[in-house]
């Protein structure tokens, strides 16, 4: 993110039947960008996939998103390449 060994920890919650974010946890200073857009992809409902297209530019905390998406698409055996 912004350095290495960034110590903050993040989490998201998808809802399985729709692939929507239901919920985030963010924990660490500076936390200010991450969760102003977790409010607006859980508000506008923004399907998983689309969340690849609007990650944040570097480097900057945000870039969190990125690492959630990919930790995501990992657990569930998905290629990593973004598709819609």
């Amino acid at each position: 993110m912004l350095r290495d060994g960034y110590p903050g920890r993040a989490n998201l919650v998808i809802e399985g039947r729709r692939d929507v974010l239901l919920g985030a946890t963010f924990v660490d200073s500076g936390v200010a960008e991450p969760v102003h857009s977790a409010t607006v992809a859980i508000i506008g409902e923004v399907p998983v996939a689309l969340l690849w297209h609007a990650v944040p530019s570097y480097p900057t905390v945000s870039e969190i998103w990125l690492r959630l998406l990919e930790t995501l698409r990992q657990q569930r055996g998905e290629s990593l390449i973004a598709t819609l």
